[in-house]
């Protein structure tokens, strides 16, 4: 390779080969080097870096594919050719061989002016090279990932909020949809090659502005001087040219455009427009503006002619400029979450659109635009106004994917039926009532959902459908399915929930592909004799049913793994179920079982079992078996004590015991190491089972509605406990001991129904990690001063208690969101509640409000109550000075020693305030009452009121001390 190298530099033609690479930065010099020493040094590297280049651009082009993500994480599952250990793979080669560009870009800056050096360079420099950077071309051309993982990324979140919608989506990434995927064109990947050293060289002087603006020096120890000097004195002069975008792009934003040289991410910025310096990059391919404040978009929009991703999700946008269609290589526009009423005509010149995001915006008419983009492949339209679709758009004819959920169309309509390559369709949350009989046209179709419509039947024309593999219709009204169910052959998912079936086609167990069968809330009595012939099937859900057995044929579905039966009235689970040795998830709750069913004791594999809501009072030996167990719901079943068969299942994580009639724990329950939920509730605890200290790995514990009395000290032992209820028990006092759990973050002690706590301990004050406190309907009088310390409480919930008054600490807790002190005896709230910025929700209902009054309160709006306090306190501050001027022209010489011994005057202060003989008596009290205010800051002006009231009342100034009441009363009933 270094042999290349010397040759190449001997070329007549090399003059031109590296003027050709439009590296700028490369061809200055920190030194004043002559022209031919120059062209000579360029002419010497030009080959190396030219190889290097070639290398990184598709390592390049596919770590930007990679990490292109419209932050939509709603089919982040679409199948595509790359696997993930590939995907890795390519994202760290493209980063090595980047890495490799720029250390080649830094030492061709640092070369010395002989020719000598430079032969030097050259040679080092290519043994430096990894093999790995060359071959990794010719392994990536073989991965065909690029439009995948743009579909994989675009499917927003938005698309479809609701869990009908979401379930589709799932379909569309589970299904391996190789005709959606397209392989990199050749073109693309060739015009990337000859552009990645003018993009990295872009890279490189974007960042060094963008450095300038931040002030982050290390980044620049990446870029060659020459670059980093030349490109620092342009971009002042821009600046100095420009100084409305330096003034409207903050430092953090430019940060993050220095993401790629072909990416721009600023998502949640709180922009209300594109920041002028992103129009400026040339070569710019993917851009995020997602969840931002933007209205409108420039018309320099259509400067950015290589953008290939728009994702602009999440914004007010109200309308699209007519200078998108400048955007020619657009292939991905998100426009979904936005105010969007229409969509320009303009779109219809974007021909190699292939995807487009609209949802939840405010369209009522096909936009007519669409109907001209025949390469568009993807359409979400989910969540708008549409009431009909246009004939014309049957010249759609490449599209795959359409979601058209939450509209309010009426009739299905026939023009989609001659869409040829639709793939998945998804139209539920409408009002549509039948399907046409031209529905047999959709040939292609695999998933078609339409939950939540109002279809009364199914034509059989529907199950011409050969290649649909999903199939959704819960949330309808169908009684009867067809037995021409039997044609779909390659079904593997039906789901029929919550519609008004009493019985299913025996036909349907010759749908020997179906993995997933849905039919809960349907009014089934029983399941088809054949089910055993579904050997395929993983999950069945029969929920909510009116089925009284389960048959024993299920045991033939080896594969089984899921089975959801809760609802119904079965007696019994037959032995047989044994024998479905994959299953991990069984849920049997709410059912009429009065013994454990002995079956899944067999079924190692086991995870989940809920067996909530039936009439089990024993727990069997042989549960012991489960030994992958790792979540059981026993809860209001007839359980009289804790087994310690339970004890045996030492994988346990989760477990329910809730609304039973147990009064004690087994020593054996330290063996439940990793036990880490545990729910007791409603049993008949009379107090705290001091075996459960030993619970080390516990972290959330709930004892409430139970009637414990005190608290062992051994409790401080659960040291990684988070989650902590008491509640509605018969604790005398506040149980102190509970302060000694540093790591709890919530705490409830609500007693509705329990013995009232009177009072908090300071110690409260121990829990720096609480986040949660519940101490709602107890007959608390006052909250600790130490409140304050708990810096991450989020939530304080004290309502229906007698709290009469809150400390001013309770004004620095600034993570605090939630505040609920209603049913109280407050009459004034504390001033500094600004403090609390965080605060959403506020609650002072049912209190005796004086400052503010109820009605201020009445909003539950802080800025209001803030308003009105500040306000209040000013007031406040102006009153007090008027009652300084009242006692400063009542106070006799006589009692001026003993009215400023009560302001806690010492001996020395009241001679020295005697012996000044350049004030008069007068003006000597004021001085002491400054002196006096100056003292006592932490007192409000209302606060200092009432304690010059008392004073008053202890020097015996009776006259004095019922004037200034008088004129607090006063002021207090006059509103403002």
């Amino acid at each position: 390779m270094s042999e290349n190298l010397s040759t190449s530099r001997k070329e007549k033609n090399e003059d031109e080969v590296a003027a050709s690479l439009n590296t700028e930065g490369l061809n200055k010099s920190p030194h004043e080097v002559s022209e031919s020493d120059a062209r000579k040094d360029s002419l010497q590297s030009v080959e190396n870096f030219d190889m290097a280049g070639k290398s990184s651009a598709r390592s390049l082009e596919k770590k930007d594919e990679l990490i292109v993500g419209l932050n939509t994480e709603g089919l982040n599952e679409i199948p595509h050719e790359v696997t993930e250990a590939d995907a890795s793979e390519d994202i760290l080669q493209s980063f090595e061989s980047f890495q490799i560009i720029e250390e080649l870009s830094t030492s061709m800056s640092n070369e010395k002016e002989d020719d000598e050096n430079i032969a030097d360079f050259s040679d080092d420099g290519m043994m430096e090279l990894p093999q790995e950077v060359f071959e990794t071309d010719t392994k990536r051309d073989k991965v065909q990932s690029a439009e995948n993982f743009e579909i994989a990324e675009v499917f927003s979140t938005s698309i479809l909020p609701e869990k009908k919608s979401g379930e589709f989506l799932a379909d569309l990434n589970a299904e391996g949809m190789m005709e959606i995927s397209q392989k990199i064109s050749e073109r693309d990947v060739e015009k990337d090659t000859l552009h990645s050293l003018e993009n990295l060289e872009v890279f490189q002087k974007l960042s060094t502005s963008v450095l300038q603006e931040t002030g982050d020096a290390e980044e620049l120890n990446q870029i060659p001087q020459e670059v980093v000097e030349g490109d620092a004195k342009r971009d002042q002069l821009q600046s100095e040219e420009n100084p409305e975008v330096a003034e409207k792009v903050s430092t953090h934003i430019l940060h993050e455009v220095k993401h790629g040289d072909f990416m721009v991410k600023l998502n949640a910025k709180g922009l209300r427009e594109i920041p002028q310096v992103v129009f400026e990059i040339q070569m710019l391919k993917y851009l995020h503006l997602n969840n931002n404040e933007i209205k409108t978009l420039h018309k320099n929009l259509g400067n950015l002619t290589n953008l290939e991703i728009l994702s602009i999700e999440g914004n007010g946008l109200i309308a699209l400029p007519p200078e998108i269609s400048l955007l020619h290589k657009l292939r991905v526009l998100n426009i979904s979450h936005n105010q969007l009423s229409c969509l320009p005509k303009e779109l219809s010149k974007l021909v190699n659109i292939k995807q487009l995001f609209v949802s939840h915006n405010n369209i009522e008419e096909f936009p007519a635009a669409l109907e001209c983009l025949e390469t568009l492949e993807i359409l979400d339209l989910a969540v708008n106004h549409l009431k009909t679709l246009p004939e014309n758009m049957v010249s759609m004819k490449n599209l795959n994917v359409l979601n058209l959920d939450s509209n309010q169309i009426l009739i299905f309509p026939k023009v989609l039926c001659y869409l040829p390559n639709l793939i998945k369709l998804s139209i539920s949350g409408n009002l549509i009532q039948s399907l046409p009989k031209d529905i047999k046209e959709l040939r292609r179709l695999q998933a078609l959902s339409m939950n939540h419509n109002k279809l009364i039947f199914l034509p059989v024309q529907l199950f011409q459908l050969a290649k649909l593999q999903k199939l959704r219709l819960d949330d309808n009204k169908l009684e009867v399915l067809s037995d021409k169910v039997e044609n779909l052959q390659e079904l593997r998912v039906l789901s029929l929930a919550n519609n008004l079936f009493k019985n299913i086609s025996e036909n349907l167990c010759n749908c020997t592909m179906l993995e997933c069968l849905i039919l809960h809330g349907n009014q089934l009595t029983q399941l088809p004799n054949r089910m055993h012939r579904l050997k395929r099937l993983r999950e069945l859900c029969i929920s909510r049913n009116q089925m009284d057995n389960l048959d024993e044929q299920i045991s033939r579905i080896k594969d089984l793994s899921i089975i959801e039966a809760s609802g119904n009235a079965l007696t019994c689970i037959p032995v047989e179920i044994k024998n479905c040795m994959q299953i991990i998830k069984v849920d049997l709750s709410y059912n009429k079982l009065s013994q454990f069913p002995v079956g899944l004791c067999a079924l190692v594999a086991l995870k989940i079992l809920n067996l909530s809501g039936n009439y089990i009072s024993e727990i069997i030996t042989e549960i012991s078996f489960i030994e992958n167990l790792e979540h059981l719901e026993l809860n209001r079943n007839k359980l009289s004590y804790f087994s310690e068969h339970l004890c045996r299942l030492t994988k346990l994580i989760y477990l329910d015991l809730s609304e039973n009639e147990i009064n004690s724990i087994p020593k054996e329950v330290s063996n439940m190491k990793y036990l880490q939920v545990l729910l007791l509730y409603h049993n008949k605890f009379v107090s705290f089972p001091r075996e459960l200290c030993a619970l080390n790995s516990l972290q959330k514990l709930d004892l409430s509605e139970n009637q414990i009395q005190c608290i062992p000290s051994d409790i401080c032992n659960l040291q990684m406990i988070k989650d902590l209820n008491l509640s509605n028990n018969q604790l005398v006092s506040f149980p102190s001991e509970i302060c000694h759990l540093s790591s709890l973050e919530k705490l409830k002690l609500c007693q509705i129904n329990g013995l009232k706590l009177t009072k908090l301990p300071e110690e409260l004050s121990k829990l720096t990690c609480l986040r949660e406190l519940d101490i709602s309907h107890n007959a608390l009088k006052d909250i600790p001063e130490g409140i304050g310390k708990l810096k991450h409480l989020v939530s304080l919930t004290a309502n229906n208690n007698y709290i009469s008054q809150l400390p001013k600490s309770v004004t620095s807790l600034s993570d605090l969101q939630q505040l609920n002190l209603s049913g109280n005896q407050l009459i004034c709230l504390p001033s500094g509640l600004q403090h609390l910025q965080s605060l959403k929700d506020i609650n002072f209902d049912g209190n005796p409000l004086i400052r503010p009054p109820q009605e201020v309160c009445k909003g539950k709006q802080l800025y209001t109550i803030v308003c009105y306090l500040e306000s209040a306190d000013e007031r406040d501050g102006k009153i007090l000075q008027k009652i300084f001027k009242i006692i400063s022209g009542n106070v006799s010489f006589e009692n001026f020693e003993f009215f400023c011994q009560k302001l806690q005057f010492n001996s020395a202060e009241i001679k020295s305030l005697e012996n000044n003989r350049t004030l008069v008596l007068e003006e000597k009290i004021l001085q002491a009452l400054e002196i006096w205010k100056s003292e006592n800051k932490a007192l409000t002006p209302a606060e200092m009121i009432d304690q010059l009231i008392r004073v008053l009342t202890m020097t015996g100034m009776h006259y004095l001390t019922n004037k200034v009441k008088a004129l607090k009363l006063y002021t207090q009933s006059v509103k403002f």
